[in-house]
């Protein structure tokens, strides 16, 4: 019982995890040219990219892994 309990607990915990996980359109391919991040009271960070003068928004995952003048899509994808 007590297992069963605890395999229903783990499985809601991981189904919250997963479906709180924003997603965004991706952007243009090319250069990373500049990234942001900004905190907004009403909202928590927000995080985006420049590619190629085009300015869009994407997860806290892809910011971090997107430096300055490396390729996107493909810095996502480590």
């Amino acid at each position: 019982m007590r297992r069963c309990i605890l395999a229903v607990l783990a499985l809601t915990l991981l189904v919250l995890i997963t479906a709180c996980e924003k997603t965004y359109p991706a952007g243009p391919a090319g250069t990373v040219t500049d990234h942001h991040s900004r905190y907004f009271k009403s909202g928590g960070w927000q995080f985006s990219l420049t590619v190629d003068g085009h300015k869009f928004r994407v997860t806290r995952d892809d910011y971090k892994a997107c430096a300055d003048g490396s390729r996107y899509p493909a810095c996502t994808n480590r």
